[in-house]
């Protein structure tokens, strides 16, 4: 049997402020790995939309179902401004790294 890809470190990032929010109201959580970015987005008093690009065929899907090039240019625009409303002392990022083959955690 062979095992899936270990991919590189994933890195998970947000406001520190969980009450700050984008011009809009709305909020956004970005995370990214070798394979996928991935950018949920959650307006204002609505459900939340899921925005993952997959790096290796440039396709994007929106909860779970194809995308356009228009979805790709929110997804991009949401992204900056996730960027633009913090500095570094704003921002949390988490960082976790790959499993090594036979490494267990304890919880």
């Amino acid at each position: 049997m062979t095992q899936p890809p270990i991919h590189d470190t994933a890195h998970i990032i947000q406001l520190a402020d969980e009450n700050k929010t984008l011009p809009d109201g709305s909020r956004v959580m970005y995370a990214e790995n070798d394979a996928k970015i991935v950018l949920f987005h959650k307006p204002k008093n609505e459900s939340g939309i899921t925005y993952v690009y997959n790096r290796k065929t440039c396709q994007i899907t929106v909860n779970g179902k194809e995308g356009t090039n228009q979805d790709k240019r929110t997804m991009i625009r949401l992204g900056s401004e996730l960027l633009a409303q913090g500095d570094d002392v704003e921002m949390v990022t988490v960082s976790l790294q790959p499993e090594q083959e036979g490494r267990t955690h304890g919880i």
